[in-house]
């Protein structure tokens, strides 16, 4: 005759997180984890080269990338400046 295990769920009741002061919302604490992006400023404007139309701004966002804003479509052959 097959014997049948039986197991019991066991109940820890809910579980709760707490936020404390010394964990930093953006998980920079984490290794290996990115910080996020909270805050740019345009440092650069873009250019269509052969038109000389401003197409865009270059921003620098405060993790250090840099992020260009078009106007309306994504230019390739631009200048900065």
């Amino acid at each position: 005759m097959a014997r049948i295990a039986q197991t019991r769920m066991i109940s820890t009741g809910p579980i709760v997180l707490r936020r404390s002061s010394k964990i930093r919302a953006d998980s920079s604490h984490l290794p290996g984890a990115e910080p996020k992006r909270v805050h740019a400023r345009a440092v650069k404007r873009i250019f269509d080269r052969e038109t000389g139309e401003l197409v865009g701004w270059l921003y620098e966002w405060n993790t250090g990338s840099l992020v260009p804003r078009w106007k309306s479509d994504a230019r390739e052959d631009v200048v900065y400046d």
